[in-house]
């Protein structure tokens, strides 16, 4: 519970006097780690080549388990002055897997369905070689530090952020071309001969019309690069670009692992290695960075869940596999394609749940700040990028509650309760994975 001054019942949402809150095809024999610090390329978040750059993990921190946007000097004409609403709580006690779930914290999964697997001991065992997934983790945390984890970045801290953003096989370069696996793929007839099957998507015509699976380059691509833009002009407020990025970025990470377990099974084996990098940083469970530390900071059980998720999709691929060698799905049969989907749902109703917990988070320090009668505009800027993120799968969940969503991303500046109805919503939708 936020240190604020809490006085009703949600169900109430009656105002109350401010005051201020508390502010990525390799032997079985790979070596099995949690803590990785050499880098070669992914091989399938596209069509890569094995690299020799070492990952440069000495160069950020450890994240400060913060998800706070930075409160800049935005006009204080959008605050919602006197709003004070108690908010519950997120109760995890009652969280529970599926009796169909992978669990390798629960006796090395010994009392769920699945065979055994290399995962059952818990660490993520590595397919292949560390991923070149590691190194845009890496910097992903130092753009961070540059910009919402600071306040009021200046245009050099732009010009830096980019420089990281724009690293050869970085983030820029999966980003302009991801796909969100939720929406049909894009026809095979329509394909750009020339153009490798991963990055139809880059080709402009199929991207304008199919724009919801080529989120990438249709949705991302423009928010991220006009806010760099913006930023390194020194136009407008550098904390709204700031947590723009953020949004943006944090998008990416979510799809990637959900893409990365896809293609582990259907393109290249050791895209497993990539899904779990893409979430940790290449990190143990308990430390990871990215996007993993952002979720575990708020929530342990989304956050063990969604590493849950990634063990299932690698526990796979070992069960699927003959002396060494990785069939894809498409040559297996139905059980083991059965059992993978299995998995991968798993992993998705995991990353819903964490990433839905970052979004509430946000939620909840708008209405402190408007509690406080500080300043929202930052924190709404981060959320009306962020999330709408969520309404495909809200609308396929439970439509009346999905609507109390879309309509509230759509505001200009929320009152405090109807963001609070927002954060019903959302916890309604998105329960325990």
């Amino acid at each position: 519970m936020r240190n604020l001054a809490l006085c009703t019942a949600l169900v109430a949402l009656t105002a109350c006097p401010a005051e201020d809150p508390g502010t990525t095809d390799s032997p079985t024999t790979a070596p099995t780690t949690d803590q990785t610090t050499t880098d070669t390329t992914d091989g399938t978040d596209g069509t890569d080549t094995t690299a020799t750059t070492d990952v440069p993990t000495g160069t950020t921190d450890t994240p400060t388990g913060t998800t706070d946007e930075p409160t800049g000097t935005t006009d204080p004409g959008t605050t919602t002055e006197g709003a004070c609403i108690d908010i519950p709580g997120i109760d995890e006690s009652g969280c529970e897997p599926l009796a169909t779930d992978y669990q390798p914290r629960e006796n090395n999964s010994a009392d769920d369905e699945w065979p055994a697997c290399v995962s059952d001991t818990g660490p993520y065992t590595l397919v292949d070689s560390p991923p070149s997934t590691i190194a845009r983790i890496v910097a992903y945390e130092n753009i961070a530090d540059l910009l919402w984890r600071k306040a009021d970045p200046t245009a050099d801290d732009f010009t830096a952020a980019r420089n990281e953003y724009v690293l050869p096989e970085g983030l820029e370069s999966r980003l302009v071309r991801r796909e969100d696996l939720h929406y049909p793929a894009i026809p095979e007839d329509e394909w750009d001969p020339q153009v490798d099957a991963d990055k139809q998507c880059t080709v402009e015509a199929l991207a304008a019309k199919y724009p919801e699976r080529c989120v990438g380059p249709s949705g991302m691509k423009p928010l991220v690069d006009e806010a760099f833009a913006a930023g390194q002009a020194g136009e407008g407020d550098p904390n709204i670009h700031a947590a723009r990025i953020h949004g943006g970025l944090l998008w990416f990470l979510y799809l990637s692992v959900y893409k990365e377990a896809n293609t582990c099974a259907t393109v290249a084996p050791k895209d497993c290695d990539s899904a779990w990098a893409y979430y940790t940083g290449g990190e143990a469970i308990d430390a990871p960075i990215g996007m993993g530390a952002e979720v575990n900071t708020l929530s342990a059980n989304a956050h063990e869940r969604i590493h849950d998720g990634i063990l299932a999709t690698r526990c796979w691929r070992d069960i699927a596999q003959d002396m060494g060698n990785y069939p894809l799905l498409e040559e297996l049969p139905a059980d083991q394609q059965d059992l993978f989907e299995q998995g991968w749902e798993q992993l998705d109703q995991g990353l819903h749940r964490g990433y839905a917990v970052i979004v509430r988070d946000h939620m909840q320090q708008y209405i402190d700040a408007a509690c406080s009668s500080a300043e929202t505009n930052v924190l709404w800027a981060f959320l009306q990028v962020a999330g709408p993120v969520l309404d495909r799968e809200a609308e396929e969940r439970d439509a009346a509650a999905a609507a109390d969503l879309t309509g509230l991303w759509s505001a200009e500046s929320p009152a405090a309760e109807d963001v609070a109805k927002g954060i019903a919503a959302l916890d309604a939708i998105f329960p325990c994975p």
